[in-house]
């Protein structure tokens, strides 16, 4: 590979590496814990669990009580069993009969009790395991927190392809070569390179699958445009599960038992359980049952089943046989499987969780051998401040998730029960922590401090978790053991593990390792700071006119550059009108509607502001240089760029077809960013 092109893919990798840095590592941080979302949901509540096999749920006796509750008649219902939970999601569309009551016609989701029947809305059944989940892919920012993960994911597919392409001749090397006595930038891009090269492939489908499920939507553009822009057929063929059935009339008959149906289903094909369900057209003359499952994933890693009764007659109307493949709904679900490890039960997962926590790793050794790097005495001050100031909140937001997350458990154990609204709570909790623990490592602006303090917290917080469970619920370890609550006991000993690690890295870190970094060869004293950067600027007023500047045959002044694109704009301004007489070449009459044959004033007005000003500036730069006029110089400049910014865009709106006048809009455009930018340098200067 020629040198150009390694300084192009390494320069792309390290950009696109720290762009995304703080977001990849959240997202692989929570998306470890939220493997275990429905363990630490268990874990949290306290109580036992029954681990009723799905097959076995009363599903009657549920739909019964609800229809007591909220009068399911006319409703699409869908229902979502959980693995090991003994709560399960239902949700339910308003009534399609015109007669229903005002109860009737309320949505409603909520979590019901498979063995009470109890229900609980979702912000009253609300986790840190929920939250774990949907920190991962950011939706606690509205709309766009999806989309955001999607793109996160995307550059994250980009960073590994070209750290690929730029490591490729110093993988098997530095993986045999780790030194952990060498210098902290040889250390970091050791670790980085070896732990990178372990977790490749899997970090490789996690930034496929990640962008699938983030940004999917454009997956269906093309495919939208295959169906005519028939949006309901579409997701028809690729979820036809999702059907919807128009009312016809109630019927008079007494409602088939869902569980024979269930039951019918489960005995179809061997191994083969529900998980979800949905019923079209509850008590009406074409009421359905859809129900869905899969075959054990030691028997076919994709075994997605579904069969549509007719409920009345019994009939099958539609089957989906889980031992044969169907591409448009089973990708999804080899997406959605590989992504969070729904095959080979907690081992796999254990061992995704370990990957993801090594992803971590590799993330902040990238961001550690980028601020390594440059931080060199003989740069300068704004820039090794930029650099320091850079690490400083990356590691602060990235280094403090672990004693959070570990205080957060802490926090939902000893609040449980108390409030009725879960959700609220620990987005206050979690966040204002994280603040807080940010800010304070922000401003400790040490590197070493927040390493090592992280590790030593979270090691502590993380052993009180089994403890306080201990405390509160009654379940100790040796209680849950003997009680088969493995979820329960998983959960404390996930967290035993990591605080016995995290403090074994505490202890192992030694003050030695910080005398390699490069802050301690070239500190900066932010004591006095005011004292260093007067002594710069003064080196920089007594340092002579930099000869490779007068020596580059394209270096221009500032001043005659800023008045060269005054010029331009100026012109372009005069070509553009010109080029607007196009219009009137190929029109049949060129008088505007109520002229008189004399230029009025507004014209006149309009042709000041324009070229008379861009003119004006364009002398006045290379005569005055007050502050005043450079202020307002800028000020000016950036309106007059706004203005062509939108002159562009009604352009392209409503004169579509005068391509010559489009072009000289887009090259004022482009002309006016240089000029801003370069009167923004004269006013730093």
């Amino acid at each position: 590979m020629s040198t150009r092109n390694y300084n192009v893919f390494f320069n792309t990798h390290t950009v696109s590496g720290i762009v995304i840095s703080i977001a990849l590592y959240v997202i692989f941080f929570a998306g470890a814990f939220s493997l275990f979302k429905e363990e630490i949901q268990v874990w949290e509540e306290g109580t036992p669990i029954s681990y009723t096999q799905r097959n076995d749920i009363n599903f009657d006796k549920i739909l019964d009580s609800l229809n007591n509750r909220y009068e399911l008649h006319g409703r699409d219902l869908r229902l979502i069993v959980g693995e090991k939970s003994d709560k399960m999601y239902l949700s339910m569309g308003v009534s399609k009969d015109s007669l229903a009551s005002e109860k009737g016609k309320q949505p409603n989701y909520f979590y019901v009790n498979i063995n009470t029947t109890e229900t609980e809305t979702y912000t009253e059944q609300y986790s840190l395991g929920e939250f774990l989940f949907r920190l991962h892919f950011f939706q606690q920012l509205p709309t766009i927190g999806i989309y955001l993960a999607g793109l996160v994911s995307f550059f994250f597919l980009f960073a590994i392809i070209t750290g690929v392409i730029v490591h490729w001749n110093k993988i098997i090397p530095n993986f045999f070569t780790f030194n952990p006595k060498a210098i902290l930038k040889k250390l970091w891009t050791d670790a980085h390179t070896a732990l990178g090269v372990i977790g490749l492939p899997f970090q490789f489908i996690f930034a496929v699958t990640g962008a699938y499920f983030g940004i999917g939507i454009l997956v269906l553009i093309p495919a939208n445009s295959l169906y005519n822009g028939d949006q309901a057929k579409l997701m028809e063929d690729l979820r036809p599960e999702r059907k919807s059935y128009e009312w016809i009339a109630s019927s008079n008959e007494n409602i088939p038992s869902f569980n024979s149906f269930a039951n019918r289903t489960a005995n179809e094909w061997n191994n083969f359980h529900l998980t979800n369900a949905y019923i079209k057209n509850y008590g009406g003359v074409n009421m359905k049952y859809i129900l869905i499952g899969e075959l054990e994933s030691h028997d076919r890693f994709i075994g997605s089943g579904r069969i549509t009764y007719d409920v009345n007659s019994g009939n099958v109307e539609a089957i989906k046989n889980p031992n044969r493949l169907n591409y448009a709904e089973d990708v999804q679900r080899v997406v959605s499987k590989l992504h969070f490890a729904d095959f080979g039960g907690i081992p796999l997962k254990i061992i995704y969780f370990i990957l993801a926590l090594i992803t971590c790793f590799v993330i902040i050794t990238g961001v550690l051998i980028w601020i390594e790097a440059r931080n060199k005495k003989s740069m300068e001050l704004e820039k090794r401040l930029y650099t320091a100031k850079v690490g400083h909140i990356y590691l602060a937001m990235c280094l403090s998730l672990l004693p959070v997350t570990a205080l957060a458990f802490l926090f939902v154990k000893f609040t449980n029960g108390y409030f009725t609204d879960k959700q609220n709570p620990i987005y206050y909790f979690y966040f204002i922590t994280w603040l807080l623990f940010t800010l304070f490592y922000r401003f400790k602006r040490d590197n070493y401090f927040t390493n090592k303090s992280t590790l030593l917290l979270g090691g502590i917080f993380g052993l009180l978790i089994p403890i306080s469970n201990g405390i509160v619920s009654g379940n100790w370890i040796w209680n849950t053991y003997l009680n088969n609550q493995f979820d329960i006991l998983f959960i404390d000993l996930l967290w035993i593990i990591i605080s016995s690690l995290a403090l074994i890295f505490y202890f192992k870190i030694k003050p030695s390792i910080k005398e390699k970094s490069a802050f301690t060869a070239a500190p900066i004293d932010y004591k006095n700071l005011k004292a260093l950067k007067e002594e710069e600027a003064l080196k920089k007023e007594q340092k002579p006119q930099d000869q490779t500047l007068i020596n580059d045959k394209n270096y221009i002044p500032m001043r005659t550059k800023i008045s060269l694109l005054w010029i331009f704009i100026a012109i372009g301004f005069i070509l553009h009108h010109v080029y607007g007489l196009a219009l009137i070449y190929f029109k049949e009459s060129v008088l505007i509607e109520g002229s008189t044959g004399e230029t009025p004033f507004w014209a006149h007005q309009w042709r000041i502001l324009m070229e008379g000003l861009a003119l004006t500036f364009g002398l006045l730069s290379l005569e005055v240089s007050k502050k005043w006029f450079i202020q307002t110089s800028f000020v000016w400049a950036i309106i007059a760029g706004l203005f062509n910014v939108y002159h562009v865009i009604t352009a392209i709106i409503y004169e579509a077809s005068n391509l010559s006048e489009i072009l000289i809009l887009l090259l004022l455009v482009i002309a006016n960013v240089f000029l801003v930018k370069s009167i923004n340098q004269w006013r730093k200067d």
